[in-house]
Parts: C-alpha cells; sequence; structure tokens
C-alpha cells in the first residue's frame, strides 16, 4: 500500500488528535448512539489536553460524509490547532472506539482498515443486458461508477429482414442459422459490455473483476477480457440480474469473494516476506525493522494490527525519520525528543522515507508481529 494519502496528517508540527470510532447505523437510534460515543472520546481528549479548538472541529465532522450512510462501518478523524487533517470512512468498525493526543498522529487503524478493502469492479449480466459497478479502495456509500449496458434482443431474428432471414439455411437448417445468428448477437452484446467493464476497471484501478449472471454471456465476456485485454483476475460468482433474490445473493457472494481475495494477497505478501527472510533481504521483528528505517533502508513495512500490549517508542520531533528504542541512539537534543506508541512512530517513518505498508496476517488472523522488506539486501550494504 501506498502511504502517501497518509501525508496531510504530518503538516504541522503542533499536538495531533486521532479518533477511531465507531459510527455504524443500525436503526432509528444511530445518531444518539454515535454522539454519546463520541460524547465519551471528547472528555478523554480533554483531559489529555486537547484544545477546544481542535475538539470543536472534531464534533462538527463527527458522522459526516459516508459514515452518514446506514450499515456498519467507521471513521478515522485527524486534527490539530482547530484544523481537520484528515477524515476518512473506515469499511470496518474499530473493535473499540480509541483517540490520542500526541506529537504525531496515530493512523494504524486506518492504513489496516484500507489494506482490508481493494478496488473492484461488479459485473451482474444476461445474454442481453449488464450493470457494471466500479468501487474505490475508500468506503464509500455508493459506487464511484456505474454502466447499464443494453444489448440487442432476437425479437424479430427470424422475420423479413432478420439475420435468420428467409433462405439462409445451413447444415442444421434456418433452425441452426436462428441460433449461431442468436450466438453472434450475444457475443456482440458481451463485446460492448467488456468496454465498460475495461473503461471500469481503469476508473477505479481495480484489482478483480466479480461476474455473476448467464453462464454462456458470462463465457463470450471472459473471451472478450481475455489476458491480452485485460490481466485483472476475473472471478464467476453465484446471483446476477434475475430479480431482487438474484442481486442479494450477487452482493453477498462479492463480499466473501472479495474476502477471500484480500486474504490471498496477504498469503502471497507473507510468503513473499518469509523468502526474502531466508535471504537477508528483510528483517523480523520491532528492533530489526526500527533501525532499518532509520537508515531509509525500507522497502515494504509490515506490522500487525494487534495492538494489546504495544511497546513505546522514541523519537524526534523535528526528523521524522529517526526512531530507536533508546533515546541516546537518535543523536537528538532532549527537548526534541518523546515517546509514542510504536506503531504511530514507524508509521510516520515510513511515510517520510517513502516506504509502503502491508498488513502483517496469516490467512486472515491478525497479528503483533513487526517486520520489512529491505530496498536492498543486509549483504549489499
Amino acid at each position: 500500500m501506498d502511504l502517501g494519502f497518509l501525508r496531510p496528517l504530518y503538516s504541522t508540527d503542533a499536538p495531533v488528535a486521532s479518533v477511531h470510532l465507531d459510527t455504524s447505523r443500525q436503526g432509528t437510534d444511530g445518531d444518539k448512539e454515535i454522539e454519546l460515543r463520541w460524547r465519551h472520546l471528547r472528555q478523554h481528549l480533554a483531559q489529555l489536553g486537547t484544545d477546544r479548538a481542535t475538539l470543536d472541529v472534531l464534533e462538527e465532522a463527527v458522522g459526516n460524509g459516508s459514515s452518514r450512510s446506514y450499515g456498519h462501518h467507521g471513521q478515522s478523524l485527524f486534527a490539530s490547532q482547530g484544523q481537520l487533517l484528515g477524515d476518512h470512512t473506515l469499511a470496518i468498525p474499530p473493535q473499540s472506539d480509541h483517540a490520542t493526543w500526541m506529537p504525531v498522529p496515530d493512523p494504524l487503524p486506518l492504513v489496516v482498515d484500507r489494506g482490508r478493502h481493494i478496488p473492484y469492479v461488479l459485473v451482474a449480466l444476461d445474454r442481453v443486458n449488464a450493470k457494471v459497478v466500479g468501487y474505490t479502495d475508500r468506503p464509500t456509500e455508493r459506487p464511484v461508477l456505474q454502466e447499464d449496458s443494453e444489448g440487442e434482443t432476437m425479437h424479430g431474428l427470424d422475420g423479413p429482414g432478420g439475420r435468420g432471414g428467409p433462405g439462409q439455411r445451413g447444415g442444421l437448417g434456418g433452425r441452426g442459422n436462428a441460433k449461431h445468428a442468436a450466438q453472434e448477437m450475444w457475443r456482440e452484446n458481451t463485446a460492448k459490455v467488456a468496454e465498460h467493464v475495461r473503461e471500469a476497471v481503469r476508473a477505479v484501478d481495480a484489482k478483480i473483476i466479480l461476474v455473476g449472471g448467464d453462464e454462456e454471456a458470462i463465457a463470450y465476456l471472459r473471451e472478450n477480457l481475455g489476458p491480452r485485454q485485460l490481466t485483472t483476475p476475473i472471478r464467476h460468482i453465484p446471483g446476477g440480474r434475475g430479480g431482487p433474490d438474484a442481486q442479494a445473493r450477487l452482493h453477498s457472494a462479492a463480499e466473501q469473494a472479495l474476502r477471500d481475495f484480500i486474504v490471498d494477497e496477504h498469503d502471497t505478501a507473507l510468503e513473499d516476506y518469509q523468502q526474502k527472510l531466508a535471504n537477508d533481504q528483510a528483517v523480523k521483528g520491532t528492533d530489526e525493522a526500527v533501525h532499518m528505517l532509520t537508515e531509509a533502508r525500507v522497502q515494504t513495512l509490515f506490522l500487525g494490527a494487534e495492538r494489546e500490549g504495544e511497546s513505546e517508542l522514541h523519537a524526534s520531533l523535528h526528523q521524522p525519520i529517526l526512531v530507536a528504542k533508546d533515546p541516546a541512539e537518535l543523536g537528538q537534543p532532549e527537548q526534541d525528543l518523546f515517546r509514542a506508541p510504536a506503531s504511530a512512530l514507524m508509521l510516520r517513518s515510513a511515510v517520510a522515507s517513502h516506504a509502503s505498508f502491508t498488513e502483517l496476517l496469516d490467512h486472515g488472523q491478525t497479528s503483533s508481529d513487526n517486520g520489512a522488506v529491505l530496498r536492498f539486501s543486509n549483504n549489499d550494504h
């Protein structure tokens, strides 16, 4: 994951308030429940020393944007000196509401959630019509792109002027010609759908295409989206266009397919990380990863999402790459040093050194382990 979207959070030298809040709405009392949860966090932030202007700008942002929609979701907010630095919707609510007031932001819940939500295209089609929907990697109330494709029908196929008109008889007779013409029509219909799919993939930078509906139409669509046309993987899922029940099955199957795909991606990343460990191209553990971050040698930072018992590290107020277990290693004036949770400081250093991020998962199971893949191996240094 590219951590560039976090840069606005580091645009100030002043302390930053970070809020991770469950903004789920399941009924008519949703707004009241969110208000009560926020009130508790506001009191906590005030006790930590957060200024009134920052608290007020956070309160104004709570529950806005995509977080106003119904369903399960959360919100990550960051503010400093009365200015909102970031407002992000979480696809999955945080396990518990959490707020910090520190010299640096605390974005781990946000980056973990972002890594579990991928851009994709969802297609429902039959042999005539299709709906193509594109979703970005940011949870939103509605898709960012939606195209309805209306194809030709077989109405009048055997009539005058139709593709199977009088006098057109092949080895299977007129009916055989009609069947062949119908198949050609379905191919042409799905060719139009394929163009919409390619546009949607480009628009959202989709990592996967999920397709449900008529099996023969899907086969034609696959032909039109072959590897030479589009390298994005395609998954056939249950459901389709056959009424509300089919649409409900489609969306339920899409959610499961996305979860499975994300787990597979993390498993692949973990396998690559372990192979690089064996070849001195990666390091394992917080201490080793911190050392490499300080030397700007980290290509990809791996952090586990489990935060219970998380240690604190030392860092410099003015040198964001520097982080260490022992403050003496930083070589900075004592008045410029501070302590904060390890994940917050490691992410800050990763952003400053243009490193990417991957959550350390083992087949979907969260971890408290940390590590890093290096820009060049220890043997080359």
